[in-house]
């Protein structure tokens, strides 16, 4: 099963980033994104919450539903396939950040790992988001049924970690400014994949084309949408990166630095 990821980035990682939590709150006033509480959850979220009692000792397996609509029904599928104990309560308009909460009060401790994978190497990351009404307008008309399909996350990489790196199978040799033709190769270093490696070590490295005086950052290249690299992302769980151009403007002018996206298909 494939799947598919849009993250958005700031274009220029070398230098310092957005700051993330001022711009999820800029989007949950301008109702972007909604509140992740009660039936605002999204399904991926609960999904994800269900995944992860189940991996909790003594539970008995993975349980899925699709007509969850809030965290409160996951729990109560689990206590009815005997994962849970049938003394939680729980609120129905409550968060699955709460849920998580109420059941460690309860001595059921989530692996953080189970809940998100990236957890260890963020310093900060949000919980998954809803597209709210205040994204109709970043979008052309059509496009928003399938975008509320969508779970949405931002997270802040720690600056002492490597960067995160978007690849799958849609990076493919960049395209030099000036140059008519995809690049495969970049000497000294090697291949297009050759310099992402040398980015990932060191996102201050820069190519020179063979004969020119120009130079050139890992992000300079157009990586036709297939490759990101950064500390400073807001993940689409589940998106194209199609029709995201008036998104991309409204969030590179509030953090007031360009911002780009690309594609991920696993």
């Amino acid at each position: 099963m494939s799947e598919h990821d849009c993250f958005v980035f700031p274009a220029a990682p070398h230098l310092p980033g957005p700051d993330l939590r001022a711009l999820e709150q800029w989007m949950l006033h301008a109702r972007i994104l909604l509140p992740p509480v009660g039936e605002a959850v999204p399904l991926h979220a609960l999904h994800i919450l269900s995944h992860a009692i189940s991996r909790h000792p003594g539970a008995n397996g993975w349980i899925h539903c699709p007509t969850w609509q809030c965290a409160a029904d996951v729990v109560a599928g689990h206590i009815i396939a005997g994962n849970l104990p049938a003394s939680l309560q729980m609120d129905r308009s409550g968060s699955v950040e709460a849920c998580v909460e109420h059941l460690r009060d309860h001595g059921i401790v989530l692996d953080p790992a189970a809940l998100f994978d990236k957890h260890e190497e963020c310093t900060w990351y949000s919980p998954l988001y809803r597209a709210g009404p205040g994204m109709r307008v970043l979008y052309p008309d059509g496009c928003l049924d399938d975008l509320e399909q969508l779970s949405i996350r931002l997270f802040q990489v720690r600056s002492g970690c490597p960067p995160f790196v978007v690849a799958g199978e849609g990076t493919v040799p960049p395209r030099v400014p000036g140059e008519l033709d995809d690049r495969e190769d970049f000497p000294p270093f090697g291949s297009y994949v050759d310099f992402i490696g040398a980015a990932y070590e060191d996102i201050h490295v820069q190519w020179t084309p063979p004969g020119a005086v120009a130079s050139y950052r890992i992000l300079d290249l157009d990586w036709h949408a297939g490759m990101g690299i950064g500390w400073h992302f807001i993940q689409f769980e589940g998106g194209t990166g199609h029709d995201m151009e008036q998104f991309i403007h409204a969030i590179s002018t509030r953090c007031g630095q360009r911002m780009q996206v690309a594609h991920r298909h696993l």
